[in-house]
């Protein structure tokens, strides 16, 4: 607090009194502060009738946090899914009958007296495991089509441009609709891997942060199950003589 007054008066040892006089005559400022809250980040709980509430810079940061989660487990969905790819191939080339090796020949034409000849090639290590194996049957291992050669942010914006005519400017430049997009678009990743009940339960879902919750714990049951299979793969490519080390 700054005084307006004659310095020369505290040399004159009425200092002290012009102070108070001073004082007594200042405003009392008084103010209010509140809290800015987002209604739409209240977020039920379970375990009680209460609300949870929070700053919506803080909703928005966790929204996009679940987000990047999701975001970078999907890409190592890929990278699985196109090592398998390769491994496999190279498998299958590695078991034809024919490829420079007599071993899997039948020369002596024993194999069409007992009816294996054709049989002979594909009875190697791990063939059994693989064909029993669930994702062998899905489309792409169980990534799909719709998400195998672009990443989840790029479609959420594809999809932005084309929801673009039926959302006014208001909604679609809030910082929450690009991850609400985002949300969606994850899940259509998922719809070669997923069960219709778990694709069910996320479009019910009532935010972008629980559908994000929900799709990574999907694509994290996919991931280890992709990681259990390439180490089948390595093993049947290591007894076939081929390299496994840079497919993953």
């Amino acid at each position: 607090i700054i005084l307006e007054g004659d310095d020369d008066d505290d040399d004159d040892g009425d200092g002290d009194n012009f102070c108070h006089r001073n004082l007594a005559n200042l405003p009392v400022l008084m103010a209010e502060f509140d809290v800015f809250l987002d209604d739409s980040s209240i977020l039920p709980t379970l375990s009680s009738m209460s609300s949870k509430r929070a700053s919506s810079v803080h909703a928005i940061s966790e929204l996009y946090r679940a987000a990047n989660r999701v975001y970078r487990i999907h890409e190592e969905r890929k990278t699985l899914v196109a090592g398998l790819l390769t491994g496999l191939a190279r498998l299958r080339n590695g078991r034809r009958p024919d490829r420079n090796s007599d071993v899997l020949r039948d020369l002596d034409g024993i194999g069409l007296v007992i009816g294996r000849n054709d049989k002979l090639h594909e009875r190697t290590p791990g063939h059994d495991r693989m064909q029993n194996n669930p994702l062998i049957k899905m489309e792409n291992m169980g990534l799909g089509n719709f998400g195998i050669l672009s990443t989840i942010p790029n479609l959420a914006e594809e999809l932005m441009l084309r929801l673009e005519p039926h959302y006014g400017p208001t909604h679609r430049e809030r910082e929450e609709y690009k991850a609400e997009a985002a949300s969606f678009v994850a899940f259509r990743t998922l719809e070669a891997y997923a069960s219709p009940r778990e694709m069910a339960k996320a479009l019910l879902a009532p935010s972008a942060a629980e559908r994000f919750g929900m799709a990574y714990d999907i694509m994290a049951r996919h991931r280890e199950e992709l990681y259990e299979w390439t180490k089948t793969v390595s093993d049947d490519l290591a007894d076939c003589g081929e390299e496994c080390g840079d497919l993953w």
